[in-house]
């Protein structure tokens, strides 16, 4: 879809959005609750094909700290968060959530993929305790491609590739690849050195 006819779309498509994004941003920047924006997000992920697409993002364009025309989110996946902040040209597969992030431009993500808010969005367990939840943004830099079921819980440098299925749980530098559970990180170098062999 060209551009111009999207960015047109999606301003059309705030005239059915608002009356979800009014209450999702109201309520999370004048009370702090998330309720609205939540019900809302995972309701419009249920809209299916195309119209659904241009629903999202105008959604979220509405209610995101930064978000732009050309976002796309796939069937049944959503942002958990409103202070979440996307690139240009982003693009989310079916089936994912996204916590709070702070993804850059040109940012693939596939199907069933979870970007949490840190590794301790549930607590950290420690002792055996019980641990209050820490929120933390997770960013994943310009050009990052997150593959089929990848579990994100830390930082991703730029210029990124998270093999499918692999959980990274600690800060990857730009430039490399995560491969496992844990991931561990290859520079690009060392993957054509092990094609080569």
């Amino acid at each position: 879809m060209r551009y111009a006819f999207k960015v047109a779309a999606v301003i059309v498509m705030h005239g059915v959005t608002w009356p979800f994004a009014l209450p999702a941003r109201f309520g999370y920047r004048m009370g702090g609750s998330e309720r609205a924006f939540d019900f809302s997000a995972k309701l419009l992920s249920l809209a299916p094909g195309r119209l659904g697409q241009l629903l999202r993002a105008s959604f979220y364009m509405q209610t995101l700290d930064r978000c732009h025309y050309d976002l796309s989110v796939g069937f049944g996946s959503f942002f958990s968060h409103p202070c979440a902040e996307v690139g240009r040209r982003v693009g989310i597969g079916s089936f994912s959530i996204i916590g709070m992030v702070r993804l850059g431009d040109d940012v693939m993500i596939a199907s069933r993929v979870s970007v949490l808010s840190g590794k301790y969005q549930h607590g950290d367990g420690r002792h055996g305790l019980a641990r209050a939840p820490r929120f933390r943004r997770v960013h994943i830099g310009a050009g990052t491609w997150l593959g089929e079921g990848s579990l994100v819980m830390d930082d991703v440098g730029r210029g990124c590739i998270v093999a499918g299925g692999s959980v990274v749980t600690k800060a990857m530098p730009d430039g490399t690849t995560a491969i496992g559970n844990p991931a561990r990180f290859l520079h690009h170098r060392e993957q054509g050195e092990a094609a080569a062999v």
